[in-house]
């Protein structure tokens, strides 16, 4: 009867991408975090990619960001959200009722948790149960298990947020979160070339250029890039092309990538001795959007002194580590009774099958 409820279902609420993986199906979704509204109405149109193209051509649309900094900052549009993907992908429109796994922030807030309870339960969630992003995306790629003493350093680098966590011995020593990301680079680019150029540009237009022509100095023999884009100019308010090089990226991000460093260096120092040691021969593992910026790995190595290295899969590490964080509890059931039971907080690593390996 369960399983004709509604099989189990992760999901990795981010503040820019939302991922869904089901149970027997792998990663089934990975949308934009955005709902279509109606001005007129009220009602919410479309979600992720058209949602986003819907407001682009309606002037009656705009677009509304349920989940800010890792978690649900307006409840009703988040629980629309989780409900719509959850009946979409179980393909049983009123009837499914999966056990859920959510990864959260490490630092998140009572508020938060409440909020993100209340969401999930509202959308068809039986059992709920919350894992701190830095455990799932070390379980997701493999690398820490339960009783064990590895060490692993996890840097998710999010659109709003930078999550930074080191796991040993299968639990959380020590963790840090920053309201520093990807998004925070955007607006960087944006004021710079509105302070400059006299342009503004959209969120679009900059992340696009962060990742097409965006790196760490120093390039050394790699020749620097360019790229065009279209904003509007502040003056005239008419639409002007502007051309943005690698340096001008790098000038703009300075100041989010000083950020970033040093929530990984704040994440570090609550470590003991015993773990410290180890720090210096595991590194650390970055994961997350902007996790593939060239030269970020270097800019770490250069200013907090370990080893850095891009983890497979980045983005969806952290969903496929909460799937196997559900795989692990087998059929441990609710009562029938309780309808919306506590949710239960992981801050260790579940016990699993040693010889299992991440499929990406």
């Amino acid at each position: 009867m369960w399983d004709f409820a509604g099989r189990d279902t992760a999901i990795d609420l981010g503040s820019a991408t939302v991922r869904m993986h089901v149970e027997k199906n792998g990663v089934v979704c990975r949308e934009p975090s955005l709902l279509a509204r109606s001005r007129q109405t009220g009602r919410i149109l479309a979600l992720g990619t058209p949602a986003r193209e819907m407001a682009g051509r309606n002037p009656d649309v705009t677009l509304v960001r349920p989940i800010r900094e890792g978690a649900p900052t307006e409840t009703d549009e988040a629980e629309w959200l989780m409900r719509r993907l959850v009946r979409h992908h179980h393909r049983k429109h009123y009837m499914a009722r999966p056990r859920v796994v959510a990864t959260v922030p490490s630092g998140m807030t009572s508020v938060h948790y409440r909020a993100l309870q209340f969401a999930a339960y509202q959308a068809g969630a039986r059992r709920l149960t919350l894992v701190p992003t830095p455990i799932a995306a070390a379980i997701g790629m493999g690398m820490t298990s339960a009783g064990r003493p590895e060490v692993a350093v996890i840097a998710d680098i999010g659109a709003d947020l930078t999550d930074v966590g080191v796991i040993a011995f299968g639990g959380l020593v020590t963790s840090h979160t920053a309201t520093v990301g990807g998004a925070e680079m955007d607006r960087a680019i944006i004021r710079l070339v509105r302070r400059e150029q006299g342009v503004a540009l959209s969120m679009a237009a900059a992340e696009e250029a962060k990742l097409e022509v965006g790196a760490v100095p120093p390039l050394g023999r790699r020749p620097a890039r360019q790229i065009v884009v279209t904003g509007r100019d502040v003056s005239s308010g008419l639409p002007r092309q502007v051309v943005l090089t690698t340096a001008d990226v790098q000038r703009a991000i300075e100041a989010p990538l000083a950020r970033i460093i040093e929530a990984i260096r704040a994440g570090l120092t609550g470590c003991g001795p015993e773990v410290s040691g180890d720090l210096l021969s595991v590194g650390v593992t970055l994961t997350g959007g902007c996790a593939k910026l060239p030269g970020l790995d270097r800019l770490i190595r250069e200013r907090v002194g370990l080893g850095a290295r891009v983890g497979d899969d980045t983005g969806d590490a952290a969903v496929l580590g909460a799937a196997e964080v559900l795989r692990s509890a087998g059929g441990e059931e609710p009562s029938a009774r309780d309808s919306s039971p506590r949710p239960q907080v992981l801050t260790t690593v579940p016990d699993y099958l040693p010889e299992y390996q991440p499929e990406y």
